[in-house]
């Protein structure tokens, strides 16, 4: 059931009914029965995964939280770090094991057969889990208690408005907000609406127009006649279709919470103009890079184990990052395009954390500043381009066949050809 259909918004008009015009306890009931329709419209089997999940981690919550011995607040944290990674792993990475194993099996002279066909994986499943992890690691560290009921922390993982595409919300954002509900005020619904008509103006006029050119471009067949002007011109319009589309769906995903009285996060903050790397994703998918940042990299070691240590940090962190994306080995690498650029302006910067060349904010604006802010956009808009090729490429051979042609102008490539024929000119030829 996807945002941008007529179905899905004759549902939401019922959730919004019954969410306004019920008792508040019953509007929750009514709102998690709804939350679970809408899960369960692409494949209805897989309620049962949802809820068992979610289950676990509520008692492993309870758990966690109603201990003191240290032993046992971790096994139970495991537990349901195993339980989220392990269904995260099995669902949504299982086919992409499978055939990275026949791979390397094949290298090795072993035979591997086919395996998952069709298979479908749980729509979500990727910020649902991460959803219960930052429950979980939240109690752990003390920073949040459990929830009041079941009913309250399953609504905080089903709840259908960011349940596709994010923002990604923490039990700490969400749960005080359904403890009463606020009303609908005329300011809330023009916020609300805006939000919601913004978000469908860059999914369905935006980034559903900028998918044609986008889809034509990495057409393997198109792409080997590609002009270099043509390869620069898909790639910039897939980093608009794919800005466009996420940051439409959260718009949307924001909206719809106003409307219900909740407050959600913004997830994407103008990130291509962006001066560094580092800020870039302080801008893009705002909420994911929180998340990375504070149960990932934090969890590794972050800054505190010497300044080699924080450069593994960042690209194993960046690396995963990736590979939440999408499961296979171009999404690793264009984690790794990402994390090396943070490793490499970490570098540059030494132990400063201002993101560099960033304007003042008395409005006090040198020449060199503002020429360094230009030179830093430029750069970071260039290396993000070209991790956006091994994103959206099927292949590593289709990536490497766009960066050629993003790079190697035609004059080039033809004097490449003939250096190595061993000749600049041909052989003189006479007059006659």
């Amino acid at each position: 059931m996807s945002f941008d259909t007529t179905t899905f918004w004759l549902f939401f008009a019922v959730a919004l009914a019954l969410w306004r015009l019920l008792p508040f306890s019953s509007a929750k009931s009514a709102m998690l029965f709804m939350s679970l329709l809408f899960y369960g419209w692409w494949s209805p089997p897989y309620i049962l995964l949802i809820v068992l999940s979610s289950l676990f981690d509520y008692i492993a919550g309870a758990r966690i939280h109603a201990t003191q011995v240290q032993r046992t607040r971790t096994i139970w944290l495991i537990g349901s770090l195993v339980c989220n990674l392990g269904l995260l792993g099995v669902f949504k990475y299982g086919p992409f094991l499978v055939e990275s194993a026949s791979v390397f099996g094949d290298i090795f002279g072993v035979e591997g057969g086919e395996a998952f066909v069709g298979w479908i994986i749980p729509v979500g499943i990727s910020f649902y889990t991460f959803q219960s992890m930052s429950y979980s690691i939240d109690i752990y560290r003390g920073r949040l208690a459990p929830a009041d009921s079941f009913r309250d922390y399953f609504l905080f993982v089903s709840f259908f408005p960011q349940l596709v595409a994010g923002p990604i919300i923490r039990a700490r954002e969400f749960l005080p907000q359904i403890k009463k509900r606020r009303p609908l005020r005329a300011p809330v619904f023009h916020t609300g609406l805006y939000f919601i008509i913004w978000g469908m103006f860059m999914k369905i006029v935006v980034a559903d127009n900028l998918a044609t050119v986008v889809d034509q471009t990495f057409e393997t067949g198109f792409l080997r006649d590609a002009s270099p002007a043509q390869a620069w011109i898909g790639v910039i319009c897939f980093s608009g279709q794919i800005f466009a589309d996420f940051s439409g769906y959260s718009s949307i995903a924001i909206g719809l919470a106003y409307l219900l009285g909740l407050r959600f996060p913004k997830n994407f903050l103008y990130p291509y103009i962006s001066a560094g790397f580092s800020e870039f994703w302080t801008r893009w998918h705002i909420t994911l890079s929180q998340w990375l940042r504070d149960y990932l990299y934090v969890s590794v070691g972050g800054n505190r184990k010497g300044k080699r240590r924080v450069y593994f940090n960042l690209m194993i962190t960046m690396l995963l990052g990736g590979l939440w994306h999408g499961a296979s080995w171009t999404f690793v690498v264009w984690g790794g395009v990402h994390g090396l650029a943070l490793m490499i302006e970490r570098k540059i910067l030494g132990e400063k954390k201002q993101q560099i060349h960033s304007f003042e904010r008395d409005g006090c604006i040198t020449f060199g500043r503002a020429f360094g802010k230009i030179r830093g956009m430029l750069i970071v808009f260039v290396v993000v381009q070209i991790a956006w090729v091994f994103f959206r490429a099927e292949s590593f051979d289709m990536a490497r066949i766009f960066l050629k042609k993003m790079f190697v102008s035609p004059f080039t490539e033809s004097f490449c050809d003939i250096v190595k024929r061993g000749t600049v000119i041909g052989p003189l030829q006479s007059p006659e």
